[in-house]
């Protein structure tokens, strides 16, 4: 499957009504299956940080939070990919995703503004009965988290994901019970 939030999967250009019908048509469709692939990837995660049972990481994401903050600070990913982690870019949009649905609440939803930036892609949405409106890409923040330097802090990937969200800013790492 795709991964529809990557900016990568394109839209038709030029965007006419037609077009951004089937895109909707396509996308609406296949968001059930990609909220389950999303989770069944966290869950996949589980299995290579050797969760015992691996959907222990679905269930408590900030369980995994130490693990996956040593991988993430390390510039080189390709001993992580070798083993698995790959793509290592969806499987951590997943899990921060996942770690906000449990934090902050909210959902995959898709973004059906054809004149947004978004358009046609998977965000987080549905965390705000104030603004129901309101999406993440959580795409876009895991791309440029992962395009800095060694020694980054997944930690502030996910206070700033919490911020957007306006959600308090604060992680929670229940890594060692």
């Amino acid at each position: 499957m795709a991964f529809p939030y990557d900016p990568e999967q394109p839209v038709p250009d030029p965007l006419t009504p037609e077009a951004a019908a089937r895109v909707l048509a396509e996308r609406r469709q296949s968001l059930p299956a990609w909220i389950e692939a999303s989770r069944d990837s966290v869950v996949y995660l589980g299995d290579l940080s050797r969760w015992d049972p691996p959907e222990t990481l679905l269930h408590h994401p900030s369980h995994g939070l130490t693990h996956m903050s040593t991988i993430c600070e390390l510039e080189d990913l390709t001993p992580f990919t070798m083993m698995g982690y790959d793509p290592f870019d969806v499987l951590l949009t997943n899990y921060c995703a996942e770690y906000m649905f449990s934090d902050v609440g909210g959902t995959w939803v898709l973004d059906e503004d054809p004149e947004s930036p978004t358009f046609g892609r998977f965000l987080i949405g549905g965390f705000s009965a104030d603004r129901p409106e309101a999406t993440v890409d959580v795409y876009a923040a895991v791309t440029a988290f992962l395009a800095e330097p060694e020694g980054r802090e997944l930690e502030t990937l996910l206070e700033s994901l919490q911020e957007a969200m306006g959600a308090p800013v604060g992680v929670t790492d229940t890594s060692f019970p």
